[in-house]
Formats: structure tokens, sequence, C-alpha cells
């Protein structure tokens, strides 16, 4: 056996702080070789090319006492060190500990959603370039294990926590993603939106988007609505936390991913996304009001701020106005998975029989402009609209589209004059 009391400075020096409380000092009468191999490993960054930065950083070696396991089911996630200078950083226990918060959270949430071992290996590292939170895209093939890179101050020093936390759960909800869709670890043009909004929809549930964070990433109230639901990538988590408005679980979001196919493009994609027994036109439609009215809320009730404002509206100039019997129709159009609203004034003291040609998978609702009901229901009705003498009357009226059509659709408002 080996005496190491004339190592201990050396190993003092190697034993940076740990997740938790520190980690005793081996005991003095040791196998100094068995105490060490029991106590490092090589750290597990990736399995492919590593991404830019992080290359030299292969082979590095890591230690126990610097590692933290959380294990929810079937999953195993461990937070590992590449050991260096910026463990020294001022942030580094609230940023060690905040990951590791996360972590918990996030099995949590979606920890029972796998069936069989799942190892998810994220490693603190620097120097990395790109996104904060980087996850393993050369992994096709393989359920597990998943690797998850996190890079370290200074690049993102001042970031805040939370945002920092909700990028780490949405990577380890794309190991889930991964663990039942192994081949689809490369990101598409039709696979982006629902795999990145996905994920970002479960970080949201344990760490709902605040202002602070618009500028450290892409948060579900930046939702663009001037294109597809399968463009909006991070941002596609706000129909998700809608769809739970009406009635979706977390279970249902995850069992609808995986039962998703998986398609290249955005024409294969519109095309199944069009025929979604789970995503019909009427959740579509109904999600275009709620966004029109930011009624869309996270979980705890806190309300999703629309930064980019809500779907495109419309004024038409002329007023509709006409004798009884007389009809009027305006051409207007809509794209799939899109939403506008068209607003139309009609003359004081008539009234009206208005609705919509009947197309499949375009929905409409109106309502007086300032009021909060819409009137909803079979495309094919006609809504009755008394005007009141006096003065016109703006109303408005919001459509949206699940057809497979790669252009828009131009349906009419059918207007008639009954009294």
């Amino acid at each position: 056996m080996v005496r190491i009391t004339q190592f201990l400075p050396a190993l003092a020096a190697l034993t940076r702080p740990t997740l938790s409380t520190p980690v005793d000092p081996p005991p003095l009468n040791i196998d100094l070789i068995n105490w060490w191999t029991k106590n490092i490993f090589i750290c597990p960054l990736w399995r492919g090319d590593l991404p830019v930065g992080f290359r030299d950083l292969a082979g590095s070696i890591c230690y126990n006492s610097q590692t933290k396991t959380y294990t929810h089911g079937t999953v195993t996630t461990r937070l590992y060190q590449i050991p260096g200078a910026w463990q020294q950083d001022d942030r580094y226990s609230e940023i060690i500990n905040g990951a590791g918060s996360a972590i918990q959270k996030g099995l949590a949430t979606f920890g029972s959603f796998v069936s069989q071992p799942l190892a998810i290996n994220i490693g603190f590292a620097w120097g990395g370039l790109g996104d904060r939170v980087q996850i393993d895209s050369d992994n096709s093939g393989v359920k597990s294990p998943c690797y998850i890179l996190i890079n370290y101050p200074p690049s993102w020093v001042d970031i805040p926590l939370q945002a920092l936390q909700k990028d780490i759960i949405q990577r380890m909800y794309q190991c889930v993603e991964q663990f039942h869709k192994p081949t689809v670890t490369t990101l598409t043009e039709a696979n982006e939106w629902w795999r990145l909004g996905i994920a970002r929809y479960f970080d949201g549930l344990s760490y709902p988007a605040k202002p602070a964070f618009h500028t450290y990433g892409l948060y579900p109230e930046e939702y663009h609505y001037g294109i597809t639901l399968y463009q909006n990538d991070d941002a596609a988590s706000l129909f998700f936390h809608f769809a739970q408005q009406q009635g979706w679980t977390p279970s249902d979001v995850n069992t609808w991913m995986k039962g998703h196919a998986n398609k290249a493009t955005y024409d294969q994609e519109r095309t199944i996304l069009s025929a979604d027994t789970k995503i019909t036109s009427g959740l579509w439609h109904k999600f275009i009001l709620a966004s029109i009215d930011g009624t869309i809320k996270y979980p705890n009730g806190q309300k999703i701020t629309n930064t980019q404002g809500g779907p495109p509206k419309r004024t038409h100039s002329a007023v509709v106005d006409l004798t009884v019997g007389q009809n009027w129709s305006k051409t207007v159009s809509v794209s799939s998975f899109k939403g506008n609203t068209q607003v139309i004034t009609f003359k004081a003291g008539q009234t009206l029989k208005v609705s919509m040609d009947p197309i499949v998978g375009v929905e409409w609702s109106i309502r007086k402009v300032g009021t909060t009901a819409w009137n909803s229901g079979d495309r094919a009705r006609t809504v009755n609209v008394v005007v009141p003498a006096g003065a016109n009357v703006k109303y408005e009226i919001a459509l949206s589209s699940t057809v497979a059509s790669a252009g828009s659709d131009y349906p009419r408002v059918l207007v008639k004059r009954s009294a």
C-alpha cells in the first residue's frame, strides 16, 4: 500500500467544488492507483464530431466528485463537469445547482414517458460556439445514450438562470424524442417545428418565459404569424400550450409526437398535418381566435405575451350598403396553417345575412368590433347581422385554414340584405 500524505495538496487542487457537499479526501492508507481509477472517467462528450470550440476537449478526464446522477423511472441523467478555470467563476454554484434543479423538474414531467433505459449525459464545458446548450445531432439510430453540452461563461455570463434552465429541459426532451424516434435526430424542414416546438413546450411547463429572457433566445411568446405553424420551430410551443388549455395533457403531447410521421419537406409535412386527427381544423381555428384575443396561458395561469403581435388584420375601406334583397361578395385569402382577420363596415339601419364559401379545412368566425364573443360553428352557416340606425358598424371575420394546398385559398364573404 502507498501512503499518500505527500500527495494531499495535489489532490486538493484537483478536487473542485462539488454539486452539494465536498467529498472527503481518501484515507491515508489506501492503494493510490485503485482510489484514483475509481474516481475518474473519460468525459462522455459526444458520439459524432464535437461542435466547434469543443473539439480540443476530446478525451478529457472528469471526476466522480464533480458529478451528480438523477434518476426517474427508466431515465438516468448524469451531470458532469470538464475541469477548468470556469469552475472558479462567481456564478459557479448558482449555475451548477440550477442545472440540477432543471434536470429534476424535467424528469418529473416527462421521465415516465420512456419505458426502457435512457441515459442522458449532460456536461459543463467551455469555449464552444453556437447555442448555450447543444445536443448531439449525429446520433442517428441510437435510442440511448443521448449527449448534451452546456457552454459555460463568459459567452453568456449575464444570462438569467431560468433561461438556461429552460434550455436544459428543452434539450432533455429532445433526448426523449431521440429515444422514441432514433432515426429522426437530424433536423429537417418538416420535423424541426414539432421537435423544437414540443421540447420548448415542455420547458415552459417548468419555467414560464419572462420578458427578461427575450434577448437570450426564442421563446413561445415570439410566435410569428406571418409564417405557417410548421415553420415556427421553437415558437410552435405556443400552439401546444393552447392545446393543453383545450384538454390535452403533457402525456397527450408526447403521444402525438410519438405517432406523428416524420417527413423531410414542408410540402410533405403540410399534407400529413392537414389530415391529422388531433390537430383538426376546429382546434387550429380556436388557436387563431385565442391568438387574436391574447388569451393563451401557461398552466400556472400566466398569460403568454405576443411580442410579434397576433394574426394579420386587413380593414376594407368600402362600406357595404345594400338595398333589400341585394347581394354583395368579397374575395379574401387565407393560407394553410395560417390565420387572419378581415374587418368590414356595414351600413347603419340594415339587417344582413352573412356567410362564406364552405371550403373544407377553412373555418371562420364573426363578431362586432369591440365585443369579445365570436360567432363560430359550421362553415356553411349563415349569421344574421342587425346594424342599428344612426351609425355604421365594423365587424371582424377571423379566418383559418388547414387545407393541404401550397398556395392560398380564396373564399368569398357573402352578404345579402334581408331588411
